[in-house]
């Protein structure tokens, strides 16, 4: 994948592990990380610190406005051509 959207907030598995197990399976099979974007309705800085130790590259705060997520894309899309 180009780009990973992962919401922080699942059942079974949240964010955070889902984070951690695929950058962990990258690591082991010797790929470069793909680009993970947190979305999560929370904006403290203890969240958002536990984002980034997580191993997501950036995030964006819920509800998402449609052109903040367009611009987040394609700058992550340039890193990835």
């Amino acid at each position: 994948y180009d780009v990973v959207l992962m919401d922080i907030q699942m059942p079974v598995l949240d964010g955070y592990g889902a984070t951690k197990a695929i950058r962990e399976w990258e690591r082991n099979h010797d790929l470069p990380p793909v680009p993970i974007i947190a979305l999560t309705a929370y904006a403290l800085k203890e969240e958002t610190d536990k984002i980034f130790q997580a191993g997501c590259t950036t995030h964006i705060t819920k509800p998402v406005k449609k052109a903040t997520l367009l611009e987040i894309l394609r700058a992550h899309q340039k890193r990835a051509a």
